[in-house]
């Protein structure tokens, strides 16, 4: 009999689907065409069908009176016949029909309410539906722990859904929930680290984080694979170096920005291999017996072998230029204001100094035995100065903006300019930056070098 009532529900449906199509092709909106609409639905037999349409005129539309009465009259024929197909579901034990039913019972008779359009159903149903609610979530319930016992967890994670659709905190559904979702992705990733594939187990065990940061030890599953993901690598210097101070004071900055990237690499520091043969031939990665010693004993993924070469300070001598400026000067010949633009010298005084030296370096893969990037390039700290200054008068006792690089009086309009610049530059910096202050802007420079060699070549 079941079958049957499935049937004539279908039917139903598939009546009132095509009579729906063929109301909407001919009316849009507003609530007279809702009423027009519903009035030849009811017609048609199609009580429910017909309710839904009277509620959408009043609904539209207040004031309507007819769809008014009209909802209070075929909305409580509506609400009987879902009060009956409840009653039929419910005895009949399709508890997941029943509940739907009701649900839809209540939910018109809600929003009617807010209409101000009250209907009545026997409200011994709420009891009837609430025995029907808890079976129907029990069930479910005991079906998905019986699932995940079995780890049916695809499965497990439908019941699931049928769960929290009403009750979200339903018993421990919740940890139903995370166990379902997590422990395929577990499972997959301890099978992928025993295979040594970790990235794959990762890739698991960060989704893993994404539903409980706390599932079983898949945080500290984690740390370990990212762990074992870093590259590593060791730092060799060449064993004589005519630049020793250079390059020891670089290996500590080298190691001191891996340090502080250590989430990404792994520096092997306590390597009893200093040096390398051939540290500065960029063309050769060096004795291959020996590379691959060196990685047995140390388990290093990349060699960056690096040298200094070619310090040079170079100070160059402060150059003078002598020119002649002009100050606005305003006098008085007697009752006439006469402006004046009488020529002063000024010297520009230009000044360079440079600290510089070139770093080589070359990253030799430990795997393969290649050298991935070699490079070499110049590492500088450069200052300039560039001021003017005049011979005698004192800037801070004259008022600059009196002054001009040219006549204003000779020199047409069109190649005059602001001179505001120009003044300012009599009080630019004199001095130049220490040599120490350059060192370390060259210093600054090949860690950078250093650190883009590393993106490039071992963090990707």
């Amino acid at each position: 009999m079941l079958w049957f009532f499935n049937l004539i529900r279908f039917i139903k449906t598939i009546h009132f689907i095509f009579t729906l199509f063929g109301i909407v092709a001919i009316s849009c909106t507003g609530s007279k065409k809702y009423f027009r609409a519903a009035e030849k639905i009811e017609k048609q037999g199609l009580v429910n069908e017909a309710a839904q349409y009277y509620y959408e005129s009043l609904e539209r539309k207040k004031s309507n009176t007819k769809a008014r009465i009209k909802l209070k009259e075929v909305g409580q024929k509506h609400i009987n016949n879902l009060s009956s197909e409840f009653f039929r579901e419910f005895n009949t034990q399709q508890y997941e029909q029943s509940i739907e039913t009701f649900d839809n019972l209540k939910n018109f008779v809600l929003k009617s309410n807010a209409l101000n359009v009250d209907f009545t159903y026997p409200k011994a149903y709420q009891d009837d539906y609430n025995k029907a609610l808890e079976y129907y979530l029990s069930k479910n319930y005991n079906e998905a722990n019986e699932l995940v016992n079995q780890n049916k967890f695809d499965l497990a994670l439908k019941k699931i859904s049928k769960i929290k659709k009403y009750d979200s905190n339903y018993k421990n559904t919740n940890e139903l929930e995370t166990v379902s979702n997590c422990e395929p992705l577990y499972l997959i990733a301890i099978r992928e680290m025993e295979l040594q594939n970790y990235k794959s187990a990762q890739n698991n065990l960060n989704r893993i984080n994404s539903f409980s940061n706390n599932y079983k030890d898949a945080k500290e599953l984690l740390d370990l694979t990212t762990d074992l993901l870093k590259k590593t690598f060791i730092i060799f210097e060449p064993k004589n170096s005519n630049e020793k101070e250079i390059e020891d004071r670089l290996l500590n900055h080298f190691i001191e920005y891996s340090f502080q990237n250590s989430n990404k690499i792994k520096l092997i520091n306590n390597s009893p291999f200093l040096f390398i043969p051939n540290a500065s031939e960029m063309t050769t990665a060096g004795n291959i017996d020996l590379t691959q010693a060196i990685k047995k004993a140390t388990g290093a993924d990349y060699f960056y072998v690096f040298d200094v070469l070619n310090k040079r300070e170079v100070e160059t001598p402060l150059s003078k230029t002598y020119l002649n400026c002009f100050e606005k000067t305003i006098t008085k010949k007697d009752t006439i204001l006469v402006t004046e633009y009488i020529s002063h010298p000024y010297i520009q005084v230009k000044g360079k100094r440079s600290y510089a030296y070139d770093l080589r370096f070359k990253v030799i893969d430990a795997n393969t035995n290649q050298i991935v990037t070699s490079q070499s390039t110049e590492c500088n700290g450069l200052d300039e100065i560039d001021y003017y200054e005049f011979n005698k008068i004192k800037l801070n006792a004259i008022n600059i903006n009196n002054y001009f690089p040219y006549n204003p009086l000779t020199t047409l309009p069109i190649n005059q300019y602001n001179a505001n610049n120009w003044r300012s530059s009599f009080n630019n910096r004199k001095e130049l930056k220490s040599f120490i202050d350059l060192r370390a802007k060259a210093d600054r420079k090949a860690v950078d070098i250093f650190s883009n060699t590393l993106n490039n070549y071992i963090f990707k």
